[in-house]
Formats: structure tokens, C-alpha cells, sequence
């Protein structure tokens, strides 16, 4: 019995220390901000192909509201920037497997994407979703129903949209999906769908000029937070991010780079409301800034 209690002292002991060991581990473990400091660059997922958000325009030059707000949050941290080509399919699984240090590339904050990453706070934009078809075809998104719809590949428009329909009418729509945002509106433009649903400020801006010919159908549905992905569990680089973009929200950067893209002289106005606020009569200004 002796034996057997030393045995298992021994044993329980081991165990104990490895459990210690264990933890002491998960608790140095290294941050992505330790090795961002320690590397001097952040690897930022961009979209290429995603005005006005993030796109490489015809120049060959990175350009985009995401693209302009990334180097923001890069000069405040104090490194340079790597950028790592993403798309609606792969700007999750980036992230998640530590190929990029953040995704800034019109992401909506959704509960199922937040099974999966993180995200700094707050949301950086807010948006809504659209159908968009040829002018005078459709008059309401019940005559939407049972038609072929497009949308991007890995887009939330993919669930979003059917779902939205079905309030109007009982034909499901066949929804029929593109690797480019450029890819979907070209195949409205000839005919091979019936409409396109998409963010409001990529769908306008994929159009261009061509828009002529199309118009919105319905009202604006799925309204969405754009925000700025990080890797799961790692709440010192969650909110080293996080205080950058608060810091920007409050020294005028943001609204620099937002009046450049969306503001009433930008290149893309949009509604006031799309840039994160909250009541000054309740909040005061600075509502989305963590106190120190």
C-alpha cells in the first residue's frame, strides 16, 4: 500500500507540475504584437478586387478605403506594411492559419465568422446589402422571386439574399455565384442573371459609369459592420488593433480617409450614418473610445 501511495504521489506530483508547466506556457506564449514589433511589418489581407473598398487599379497601384485605412493603422503602430492578396473565400482562412496579421477587406462582423477569428472594435463601417438589376425590369423584390441571382464567392449575400426574398415571395431564387464582384456584374450586364446583390458601396462601385443602364431593386436588407478581422485568441493583438482604430477615430484620421471615399466630396458619397457613431447627447464624442 506504501508503494502503491508513493507511486501515486509521484504520479500526482508529475502531473501537477506538468499541468504548472502547461500553464506558465499558455501564459508567455507570444503575441502576434510581439512579433509584429519584433519583425517591423504587419501582414494586412487586402481585397484586389473590391473597389471602392480594396482593389489594384490600373496603374498596378493598391488602392481603396480598406487599403487607405490599413496604412493608417500601420503608421500608428510603427511598421510597414506586406499585403496579402484575399478574396471573399480566403480572407477568413488567412487569418484562422496565420498567414496574415489582420483582414481589412470589407469583412462583416457576423456571428458565425466570429466562431471562427476575432475582431477589433468598434466596426469600422456600416453597410447593407442590395439587389441591383436592369432599369425597369423589376419593380419589387417579389418578382425576384424564383430568378437567378448573382453574388461573389464567399459572400454572406449568398444565405442573406434567399432568405430576404422569401419574405415576398414563395419561389426560391437560383443563386449562382462568381469568383470576382467584376465577374458578377458582367454577367447581369449580358444577360447570363437576373439581378446582383452585393454590399451598397461595392455594387456602385463595380458598376462605374456602366450603371446607367441598372438600378436598385427593393430597399437596402442585411445591414452589415465592416470590421477588422485578427487571429482567435489573442486578446493583447486584439486590442492593440483596437486601440489604433479608436485612436483614429479620434485624431481625425478616419474621417480624413472617409471623406476622401464616402464623404459628400468623396468619390463614393455615402449616407452620413455609414460611419460608426452613436448619439452625442448620450455617448458624448467619444463613444467608441475605451477609457483609459
Amino acid at each position: 500500500m506504501k508503494d502503491l501511495l508513493s507511486k501515486s504521489g509521484t504520479v500526482l506530483t508529475i502531473s501537477f507540475v506538468s499541468l504548472l508547466a502547461l500553464g506558465n506556457g499558455i501564459a508567455h506564449a507570444k503575441s502576434i504584437a510581439d512579433e509584429v514589433k519584433a519583425r517591423g511589418v504587419i501582414r494586412i489581407g487586402s481585397s484586389y478586387d473590391a473597389p471602392p473598398m480594396g482593389y489594384v487599379n490600373d496603374q498596378g497601384k493598391w488602392t481603396g478605403f480598406d487599403v487607405d485605412l490599413g496604412n493608417a493603422l500601420a503608421k500608428h503602430l510603427g511598421v510597414k506594411v506586406k499585403r496579402v492578396k484575399v478574396n471573399d473565400t480566403t480572407r477568413i482562412a488567412f487569418l484562422a492559419t496565420g498567414r496574415v496579421d489582420v483582414t481589412l477587406a470589407h469583412m462583416s462582423h457576423t456571428r458565425s465568422r466570429d466562431e471562427q477569428v476575432d475582431f477589433a472594435q468598434p466596426a469600422y463601417l456600416w453597410t447593407c446589402k442590395i439587389f441591383y438589376a436592369r432599369k425597369g425590369r423589376f419593380h419589387s423584390l417579389k418578382q425576384l422571386g424564383g430568378k437567378r441571382i448573382g453574388v461573389v464567392q464567399g459572400s454572406n449575400a449568398y444565405t442573406a439574399a434567399p432568405k430576404e426574398l422569401a419574405k415576398f415571395s414563395g419561389k426560391k431564387p437560383k443563386m449562382m455565384s462568381f469568383q470576382k464582384n467584376a465577374d458578377v456584374f458582367a454577367a447581369l450586364r449580358d444577360g447570363r442573371i437576373d439581378a446582383y446583390t452585393q454590399d451598397t458601396p461595392i455594387i456602385a462601385a463595380v458598376a462605374g459609369h456602366a450603371g446607367v443602364d441598372f438600378a436598385p431593386v427593393g430597399k437596402c436588407y442585411s445591414p452589415g459592420l465592416y470590421g477588422i478581422g485578427v487571429p482567435p485568441n489573442d486578446s493583447k493583438w486584439r486590442d492593440e488593433v483596437s486601440f489604433a482604430l479608436q485612436d483614429m477615430l479620434r485624431d481625425g484620421t478616419y474621417n480624413r480617409i472617409y471623406a476622401k471615399w464616402f464623404g459628400k466630396h468623396g468619390k463614393f458619397p455615402l449616407a452620413v450614418n455609414a460611419k460608426p457613431r452613436l448619439p452625442m447627447s448620450a455617448f458624448g464624442r467619444m463613444a467608441f473610445i475605451w477609457p483609459n
